[in-house]
């Protein structure tokens, strides 16, 4: 009767060594994942916030280059961000604008530290106060309220 009590005994603990380590190993994974988690939206808003830009018009005296309206776009973040049509949404008074082009120095289709580009918008405003608001690929966008007189 002894050694069948310690055979049982040996069973259950075994058994719940088995469990134990089932479960540790579970948990690790699980800590694994959330960590790679945490690394990649760490990363991503480092770079959310790495990139800024400003809109930098007069918003009284917006110009007019043959017929089109030219709004300047300043990074006034750390890092470079591509600045082309592919790349960013131009939102005039809430509509979605389709006809504008992009400008950077030298025509490289990314904006730099402290560059200055420009988008120039091919339609007509009534006169009046009218909003403009500009979003880049990661999600970052600025509005600014102008005035056509």
């Amino acid at each position: 009767m002894g050694f069948g009590t310690s055979a049982s005994e040996l069973i259950l603990f075994v058994g719940a060594i088995l469990v134990a380590f089932s479960v540790t190993g579970a948990l690790g994974l699980t800590t694994y994942k959330v960590s790679l988690g945490i690394g990649e939206k760490g990363s991503i808003l480092s770079d959310r916030l790495k990139t800024d830009f400003e809109i930098i018009n007069d918003p009284d005296n917006i110009p007019v280059v043959n017929n089109r309206y030219i709004f300047y776009i300043k990074n006034t973040g750390n890092s470079r961000f591509i600045f082309d049509n592919t790349t960013i949404t131009v939102l005039t008074d809430g509509n979605l604008s389709t006809t504008y082009t992009t400008g950077t120095p030298g025509n490289k289709g990314y904006l730099d530290a402290a560059d200055v580009g420009n988008i120039s918008l091919d339609t007509t405003f009534s006169s009046g106060y009218h909003t403009i608001k500009i979003v880049l690929d990661n999600g970052k966008s600025r509005k600014k309220v102008f005035n056509i007189g």
